[in-house]
C-alpha cells in the first residue's frame, strides 16, 4: 500500500519548493520596507470575499402593502431582486372609530403570507416588516399584529410617526441629488402625510400629521361627487393643520419639492397624459406644476368615483382617496409657495433597507472592548448572533430598574440582577434560528454559547429567563426547566416576569418609554410609565403580563400612563 503523500517538501525537493512557493520567509530587512498595500492585497488573495446577503423590506401601509427585495454587497449597496405590492387598504372604514375592520386585516394577512412565500422562494433569510398609522392608532393594531406573527411568522415593528418620516428622508437623499439648498419633500400615505425640510446633509425639520387621502376622503367627502361645501371644510381642516409648520418656513424659497407615494405618482400621470405623453417610459422623471394639478383637480371634484377609476393614470382602487390626495397637495404648494412637484419612486420601504444596511456598518465601526469579562463575553454573543443591541439595552435599563424598585417585593440577591442584566441583552438572540419559537432557541444558543466569567449554574439561569421572556410559563415536562436547580426556581420565575415587562415595553422597538417608576401598595403595584410618543402597543403588552405579575409577586399589576414633550430631558433610570 502507498505511503500517504506529505503537505511539506522533502529534502531533495526543498530548493524547489522555496523557490516556488508563496510562503517562503523572506529577509527581514526587505519585510519591514514593503508597504502596507502589499500586505492587503495578500490578506485579499486568501480571504474570500462574503457573497452578497440578501434582505426584503415590507411596508405594511394604511393604504398599500410594498415588498421589495433586495441583494446587499459587502461594500454596502445594493441592487433590486424584486418588488410586489397590494392595495389591501388596511385603515378603510376605520379612521373614525380607530379600529381595524375585519375584511381589512384578512386581506392584509393574505398579502403578506404572499410576500412572505415570495422572499423564501428568492433565498431570503432576513427579513424587516414595518407597520404605520393605520396599526399605530388602532385599538385593535396589537391584535393585527400578534396575528401576522402567528398567522405568517412576520414580527412586524409599528412604526412611531417620526421615525416613519426619518427613513422616507433616508430614501430620498439615496436617490435625489438634494444639494446643500434645503427641498421640501412630502409623502402623502393612506392615514398620514409627512413633511421633510432637508439637504443632502441633514433633514431640518421631519414631522407628521394625520392627513392621509384615504383618512380625508372617510372623514370628510361623503357625497359623490363631493359638495362644495365638503371640498371647503376639507380645505380648511388641511390649511389648519399646516399652516403652523409653513409659517416656520416663510423666508424659505423651497427650489424643488419631491414628492413620493402612489397618491402623486398617479396624480403626475394623469398630469402627463393631459399634457399629450402618449406612452411612458419606465425610470420617466414625472412631475406636474401646481397649475395642472389645480386644473386636474377641479376636474376630479366634478366626477363620481366611478367617472374618476375611468381615466387614463389612475388606479381604479385610489378613486376615492386621490381628490383628497390632489387637495392636499395643492393646499402645501399654496402653503409652501411651491411651483412644481417631482417624483420619487424611492420611499420607506428602500428607507428601510439603507437604514439596515448603515446599522450594519455602525455597528462594525462601534465594536469595542468591554473591560469587564462577563459583559465582554455577552456582548460578543449577542453581536455574533446579530441581537438588537438598541432593544436589548433598552430592555435591561427597564428591567433594571423594576427590579431595584421591587426589591421590597421579591428581595433577591444582587447577582441576581447581573444576571437579569445579561437575559435582557441576549433573550432575542433566538432569531438567528428562527423567527418562529426564537425564545426556545434562544435557550440553547445561551446555553452553549460559550460564556466566560459565568458559572454553569449561572448560564442556566440566563438560559432559562430568555427561553420564558415570550409565550407560555416553565412547566417540569420542559427540559430547559428540568435542568435548573430547585432551589433558584423561585427567583427565576420573579425574574422572567420582569424581562417580559421590559420586553413588553419596548414592543415596538423603538425605546418610546423615557422613563418608569413603581409604588408597592398592599394589594397591588402602580408602575407608571412616560413616553414621549404614542405607546399604544407598549401598554397593550404589558398590560398583558399582569394575570403573570400577581401570581409570582402577590399583588395584581397597574399600568399608567403619561406623555411628555419630546424635548424635555430623558429621566429614565439607568443602571
Amino acid at each position: 500500500m502507498s505511503q500517504p503523500q506529505s503537505d511539506q517538501p522533502d529534502d531533495r525537493n526543498r530548493a524547489s519548493f522555496a523557490a516556488s512557493s508563496p510562503w517562503t520567509p523572506v529577509d527581514a530587512a526587505a519585510a519591514h520596507s514593503e508597504s502596507r498595500r502589499s500586505l492587503l492585497e495578500l490578506r485579499d488573495e486568501v480571504v474570500r470575499r462574503p457573497p452578497p446577503a440578501k434582505f426584503a423590506a415590507i411596508d405594511v401601509g394604511t393604504n398599500s402593502i410594498h415588498l421589495v427585495m433586495v441583494e446587499i454587497t459587502p461594500d454596502g449597496d445594493f441592487r433590486i431582486l424584486g418588488r410586489d405590492k397590494e392595495m389591501v387598504q388596511l385603515g378603510k372604514g376605520g379612521f373614525v372609530d380607530h379600529v381595524l375592520t375585519a375584511p381589512a386585516q384578512d386581506a392584509g394577512v393574505a398579502a403578506l403570507k404572499r410576500f412572505t412565500k415570495m422572499a423564501r422562494l428568492k433565498g431570503i433569510a432576513r427579513l424587516r416588516g414595518v407597520t404605520t398609522s393605520a396599526v399605530r392608532e388602532a385599538h385593535n393594531g396589537g391584535d393585527f399584529v400578534e396575528r401576522v406573527r402567528s398567522q405568517v411568522g412576520l414580527d412586524l415593528h409599528v412604526l412611531s410617526a417620526e421615525e416613519e418620516a426619518r427613513l422616507i428622508y433616508l430614501a430620498v437623499r439615496h436617490a435625489v441629488d438634494l444639494g446643500a439648498a434645503d427641498t421640501l419633500i412630502v409623502d402623502i400615505g393612506g392615514g398620514s402625510v409627512e413633511l421633510i425640510v432637508g439637504n443632502a446633509e441633514r433633514p431640518r425639520l421631519i414631522t407628521s400629521h394625520k392627513l392621509g387621502a384615504l383618512r380625508l376622503a372617510e372623514l370628510y367627502l361623503h357625497a359623490d361627487p363631493p359638495t362644495m361645501g365638503e371640498l371647503k371644510t376639507l380645505r380648511r381642516a388641511i390649511e389648519r393643520e399646516l399652516r403652523p409648520v409653513a409659517e416656520q418656513f416663510a423666508e424659505t424659497e423651497f427650489p424643488r419639492c419631491i414628492a413620493t407615494s402612489g397618491t402623486f405618482e398617479n396624480l403626475a400621470t394623469v398630469c402627463a397624459y393631459r399634457r399629450g405623453a402618449r406612452d411612458l417610459e419606465p425610470g420617466m422623471q414625472l412631475r406636474a406644476s401646481r397649475a395642472e394639478l389645480k386644473s386636474l383637480v377641479a376636474d376630479l371634484a366634478r366626477m363620481t368615483r366611478d367617472q374618476r377609476s375611468k381615466v387614463a393614470g389612475i388606479d381604479a382602487r385610489r378613486c376615492e382617496s386621490i381628490l383628497p390626495g390632489g387637495v392636499l397637495l395643492l393646499a402645501i404648494g399654496r402653503l409652501f409657495e411651491v411651483g412644481e412637484f417631482e417624483y420619487c419612486e424611492m420611499a420607506l420601504r428602500e428607507g428601510i433597507i439603507l437604514d439596515h444596511i448603515a446599522a450594519q456598518k455602525a455597528y462594525l465601526r462601534a465594536r469595542a472592548a468591554w473591560p469587564d469579562p462577563r459583559t465582554r463575553s455577552v456582548v460578543q454573543l449577542a453581536e455574533r448572533f446579530g441581537a438588537s443591541r438598541e432593544h436589548g439595552e433598552q430592555v435591561a435599563r427597564l428591567a433594571l430598574v423594576l427590579f431595584d424598585q421591587l426589591a421590597s417585593l421579591h428581595r433577591l440577591d444582587t447577582r441576581y440582577r447581573d444576571l437579569l442584566h445579561a437575559a435582557c441583552l441576549l433573550h432575542d438572540v433566538g432569531y438567528a434560528v428562527s423567527q418562529r419559537s426564537h425564545h426556545k432557541h434562544s435557550y440553547y444558543l445561551i446555553r452553549n454559547g460559550g460564556l466566560q466569567g459565568f458559572r454553569d449554574s449561572e448560564i442556566e439561569i440566563i438560559a432559562n429567563i430568555a427561553r420564558y421572556h415570550r409565550k407560555g410559563r416553565p412547566r417540569r415536562s420542559h427540559y430547559s426547566w428540568e435542568h435548573l436547580d430547585k432551589a433558584v426556581r423561585p427567583a427565576v420565575r420573579m425574574l422572567i416576569v420582569l424581562l417580559r415587562l421590559a420586553n413588553a415595553l419596548d414592543r415596538t422597538h423603538y425605546s418610546v418609554v423615557r422613563s418608569l417608576g413603581c409604588r408597592i401598595l398592599d394589594d397591588r403595584v402602580i408602575v407608571r410609565v412616560n413616553t414621549n410618543t404614542e405607546a399604544e402597543l407598549e401598554l397593550w403588552m404589558a398590560r398583558r403580563i399582569a394575570p403573570m405579575f400577581e401570581r409570582e409577586f402577590g399583588r395584581t399589576l397597574a399600568i399608567e400612563a403619561s406623555q411628555s414633550s419630546p424635548d424635555r430631558a430623558s429621566e429614565t433610570a439607568r443602571e
